[in-house]
């Protein structure tokens, strides 16, 4: 009869167990941030109520994400990730001869996050160079946003006067004055930057970005259109940067590659309902438009 019992609930747990233990964790971004509501997508998409594959973790941003994920003693695994905060870390390895980025692989490429520069239409502030000498924030070292920010910076040549508020902050410091401008790098429609215009004192304004001193070679040309957000009233051209999901090929166990292999499918597989049902950039996703010369993707 105990013989019998036993089997009975090797059975079982055999059953349960690929759901308990096939669950991918992603590193994501803070709440309503687009790498939160991509990875929540994949999630709503992906997962059934037998099978939860896909798991959203929160995080700070894009710097954040890659600390935890080049940490060995850090459980994560999958992040999400901008790529020229990928590629800066690259060449600070170069710098420092060291080899944070060696085992770090691409699992999809996912959508551009276009570059925004928001200041106050009263502030008459129209171009990147007109920031010379200005307060902007850049958010803060755990985003992407912040090493973008310092890129744009340097390469450009035009010196501000940076300051370190996380977004939500930087939306009431430029309401009070306290800053020109602020810069934040997400996929339009960016959720809390999408207010409505009745409860707006004064009118944001996006800042038009053309490229010069060869600061955008490494960013490719795009548009913040006019029905992204609420207040605004015509077309904005900008550059992007490319969301990626990544993952530290050392930690991987052979399980944790085929669950890997799971997320991919699960997001090829649902790739209609996707873009028809997640954040409105999924339809201009291409996931297979990436070059193994610009990083490796895992395999």
């Amino acid at each position: 009869m105990k013989s019998r019992i036993t089997i009975l609930l090797l059975l079982i747990v055999g059953i349960a167990l690929p759901h308990a233990i096939g669950q991918i964790t992603i590193l994501s971004g803070p709440d309503q941030a687009s790498y939160h509501r991509f990875v929540d997508d994949m999630a709503a998409a992906i997962n059934t109520d037998d099978t939860k594959l896909v798991i959203n973790k929160k995080s700070s941003g894009a710097a954040d994400n890659f600390m935890q994920l080049i940490d060995p003693e850090s459980p994560v695994k999958v992040a999400m990730m901008q790529s020229d905060y990928l590629f800066y870390m690259k060449g600070m390895d170069l710098v420092k001869n060291s080899d944070k980025t060696g085992s770090i692989k691409v699992i999809v490429p996912l959508a551009n996050e276009e570059i925004h520069i928001v200041t106050k239409k009263s502030k008459n502030i129209r171009r990147l160079q007109d920031l010379k000498g200005k307060t902007v924030a850049i958010g803060t070292k755990g985003q992407g946003t912040y090493a973008t920010a310092n890129l744009i910076k340097d390469r450009s040549k035009v010196y501000w006067s940076s300051r370190n508020f996380h977004f939500t902050d930087a939306l009431k410091e430029l309401a009070f004055d306290n800053i020109d401008a602020f810069m934040i790098v997400g996929s339009a429609p960016i959720e809390k930057l999408d207010l409505n215009p009745q409860v707006l004192r004064d009118e944001p304004h996006i800042i038009e970005l053309k490229d010069f001193n060869g600061w955008a070679e490494n960013y490719s040309y795009d548009t913040i259109y006019a029905e992204d957000y609420q207040w605004l009233n015509h077309d904005v051209a900008t550059f992007n940067v490319r969301t990626i999901l990544i993952v530290n090929e050392a930690k991987l166990t052979d399980k944790d590659r085929k669950e890997i292999q799971a997320l991919v499918s699960g997001i090829q597989n649902n790739f209609d309902a996707l873009k028809a049902n997640g954040h409105p950039k999924w339809k201009d996703v291409d996931l297979n438009n990436w070059n193994d010369t610009d990083w490796l993707m895992l395999k």
